[in-house]
């Protein structure tokens, strides 16, 4: 893992490894879905730009596939959903096969939200990290204070 600030003495290559990869991540976050996405996935996927480029997690052109990915497991995690409530668990004395396909987009969502650093723990751990490394100012100092 590659620490994007660094005060101490470095070689000259990590030096420019560093400076790569800030200079990757900090591309304009004009992404496009990777994959051919239904009406609902576009609309998903345009929600998931909204909440990631108002992250303090750095993302680049390549996330576009994992976002991409993601819009589409929660588009199926929806249209599972709605055949579940519409039909039930149960049709016609057989187990509904939207259960099926809730259950792996569940898994998939859960699996992308956590590659993408988009849960809450990993995003509290990522706040907290920057403001140990004060890269960040403690948003939680006016609440402690007793002044």
């Amino acid at each position: 893992m590659i620490k994007l600030e660094n005060n101490s003495h470095e070689s000259r290559t990590t030096k420019q490894t560093r400076e790569q990869a800030k200079s990757m991540l900090n591309q304009d976050l004009d992404l496009k879905p990777t994959i051919k996405l239904s009406k609902q996935g576009q609309a998903l996927f345009e929600l998931l730009l909204t909440l990631v480029s108002d992250s303090d997690v750095p993302f680049a052109q390549i996330d576009s596939l994992q976002i991409s990915l993601l819009a589409e497991s929660l588009d199926q995690l929806q249209q599972a959903l709605d055949s579940i409530h519409g039909n039930g668990v149960v049709v016609d004395g057989k187990r509904n096969m939207a259960t099926t396909v809730y259950n792996s987009a569940l898994k998939n969502v859960n699996d992308l939200l956590r590659d993408l650093n988009l849960t809450m723990n990993l995003r509290v751990k990522q706040l907290l990290s920057n403001i140990q490394n004060e890269n960040v100012d403690d948003p939680f100092r006016e609440l402690i204070n007793d002044d």
